[in-house]
């Protein structure tokens, strides 16, 4: 960071020990490729960030897996394996006779897994493999018939294996992005996708697949990208026409995508992906009976449609008439072959309507299960979580933010919300957005998205000047989505831990704290069906350790922010007295009062988020102390609770 505000107290020199106490120079360790005042200010242990180091990095990939590869073959003593050359140096090329056996054996591997023989095929592909480990085909083919048998891992160690004997197959890297995305490994999904379209840009799956997870991630602009690709090279079908619906949709053009969904649906009446996704449409738009009129739709067409069983609950508050529609539910669960994705959206379904039946004990009980399978995948590093709460403390206090004036740029136009997820940031933004004069940005993922690279999220590497850009890039989009807003929201609720930051770059920014009792807030969490990840929300310790450290860092923002910058709205105080409070937050935002802010119900702004049938309603008390409900089994999220209450 240049300016005396944020340089390092001291330079190390390249040819001097590492701070980091590698025994190295400072040349070959911390500081290769990288200023030489770097080491001294990088924290300790564990780089939250990573470090996109591109082909680089999948070179090595590529190298551990041939080395497993050949591991997995010849066993530890045998020479190493290399891209391009299979059998490595020294090695004896299989006899001809072993080879036709081992192309005898992958005919054979091939028609059993055509046939949908699974076990049988897997065992002729690991003979062929092994009578001839160069040929790529034999590992592709083992590693799909692992796929579909959902052995993920050995899949995927199969088809980076052929990948090293034969690197430009779009489909083996197709087929690893399968694997790996079916694992929770999505950046390496993402990547084996990418090389799979630039190899094969016709590849609509590929794209579609990209696309579907760059959705997930909360990066609108390239899965609308990715979605018009994969449209382009599926034209005319019903599959190129949903791409071309959710490219529409991400651009923000519900009303055209409605109305291509109608003409896609006149052409493939048969089609209930198509019925599901007007369902979307229709419950975003607040049609909610017309919603769950498509779901059925969908589902009558196909039982198994799991997500509009899933969505056709969420649109509404399910009674004892919805009793059929719960025992359909579980009788697809029942079924054999009901895979995990799958069974994770059904029981938050069923979790759904028990809770809203009262039925508490078996509502919980699908919750766990549906957690429990999320968290096979999940990767919450807690103590690299507690870790950053600790370096931001450090390094966002007033003598900081008072040293650094020259990097905000005086600007009244942000109005960021932020806190938990569920603890009412939809509902404050409802109420403030029926201003005239606020516009919804919604939950923008820019600073996201800004600051990955390490240094930036601690202002630790950060010019004076890439700090004005920064904030003048963020000021853009906001009047882009408010040409004529004097307040622009952001929405994103972990938009919490960037708001040192956020004050530094942009100082007259206005911040919305959104708090609500941290047991209802965690079982919120718990409960909800989040199409992204979110590794803490699957275990009660986890959410509670994460909770304690969001607690640690909003207690220091706090303390550090001033006051006219940074409001807190407790969920609990807006329910009870709504006028009141939402008087106050009006006030915060420097606007004059508007009646309208008192009936955010109809607020007709588009709602993505998972409240988007709760935002549709008059402010309700039935979710306050709704850890009553569940006591008997909070598991550790009891010791979140107040000493009084515990």
């Amino acid at each position: 960071m240049s300016g005396a505000a944020a340089a390092p107290a001291a330079r190390t020199g390249r040819n001097d020990p590492c701070p980091c106490g590698s025994g190295r120079k400072f040349k070959q360790c911390c500081g290769a490729g990288r200023p030489t005042t770097a080491a001294v200010d990088r924290p300790r242990g564990p780089r939250p960030d990573r470090l996109n180091l591109g082909p680089l990095s999948e070179a090595g990939k590529r190298r551990e897996a041939a080395e497993q590869l050949r591991r997995s073959i010849y066993g530890a003593s045998t020479p190493r394996l290399n891209a391009g050359n299979a059998v490595g140096a020294g090695s004896a090329t299989p006899a001809r006779q072993q080879t036709e056996a081992a192309e005898r054996f992958r005919r054979q591997g091939v028609g059993l897994f055509r046939a949908g023989k699974l076990p049988a095929a897997i065992t002729a592909l690991r003979q062929a493999t092994r009578l001839n480990p160069a040929d790529a085909g034999s590992h592709r083919a083992l590693g799909l018939a692992l796929l579909r048998s959902g052995r993920l891992a050995e899949a995927t160690a199969r088809l980076e294996g052929a990948i090293v004997l034969e690197e430009e197959v779009a489909i083996a890297h197709y087929h690893l992005g399968v694997a790996l995305n079916g694992q929770g490994l999505t950046e390496r999904a993402m990547a084996a996708y990418r090389r799979a379209v630039d190899l094969t840009p016709g590849l609509a799956d590929g794209h579609r697949r990209l696309a579907a997870l760059l959705e997930t991630e909360g990066d609108a602009e390239e899965a609308e990208a990715s979605y018009r690709r994969a449209a382009a090279a599926d034209p005319d079908t019903t599959m190129g026409r949903l791409d071309e619906i959710n490219a529409l949709l991400l651009d923000d053009d519900p009303r055209q995508a409605e109305a291509l969904l109608r003409q896609a649906i006149a052409l493939d009446p048969s089609s209930d992906q198509l019925h599901k996704v007007l369902g979307d449409v229709l419950a975003v738009d607040g049609r909610f009976d017309e919603a769950i009129a498509a779901f059925d739709r969908a589902l009558d067409l196909n039982p198994l449609q799991v997500g509009a069983h899933l969505a056709a609950v969420q649109v509404k508050k399910c009674t004892d008439a919805d009793r059929p529609r719960l025992d359909r539910m579980l009788a697809v669960l029942d079924r054999a072959g009901i895979d995990d994705p799958h069974r994770v959206s059904l029981h938050f379904a069923v979790g759904k309507v028990l809770d809203d039946l009262a039925e508490y004990q078996p509502a919980m009980r699908h919750f766990d299960q549906a957690n429990e399978i999320r968290r096979r995948t999940a990767r919450f590093e807690g103590p690299g979580l507690a870790e950053l709460v600790d370096r931001l403390a450090a390094r966002y206090r007033p003598d900081f933010f008072a040293a650094s004036e020259a990097f905000g740029l005086r600007d009244q136009t942000p109005l960021l919300i932020v806190g938990m997820p569920r603890s009412g940031t939809t509902l404050v933004e409802q109420i403030v957005t029926s201003h005239p004069a606020i516009a919804s940005g919604g939950e923008l993922r820019f600073w996201v998205k800004r600051v990955t690279p390490w240094g930036i999220a601690e202002a630790t590497y950060l010019s004076a000047e890439t700090g004005r850009d920064l904030a003048a890039e963020y000021l853009s989009l906001l009047r882009r989505i408010g040409p004529q807003a004097a307040r622009v929201t952001d929405k994103a609720p972990f938009n919490y831990l960037r708001l040192g930051l956020i004050h530094l770059l942009l100082p007259m920014a206005r911040i919305i704290h959104c708090r609500r009792h941290p047991v209802d807030t965690c079982l919120s969490i718990y409960f909800t069906f989040f199409k992204g990840r979110m590794d803490f929300a699957y275990a009660k310790a986890d959410l509670a350790f994460a909770y304690r450290q969001y607690g640690r860092l909003m207690e220091h923002w706090r303390a550090v922010l001033p006051h006219d910058s940074f409001i807190e709205v407790d969920y609990e105080n807006l329910i009870a007295d709504p006028e009141a409070v939402t008087r106050r937050l009006i006030a915060f935002t420097g606007l004059d009062w508007h009646d309208a802010c008192l009936q955010p119900e109809r607020n007709k702004r588009t709602v993505k988020t998972a409240s988007v049938w709760q935002a549709r309603q008059p402010v309700y008390s039935t979710s306050v102390a709704r850890w009553r409900r569940y006591e008997p089994w909070l598991g550790e999220l009891r010791e979140l609770l107040p000493q009084t209450q515990g």
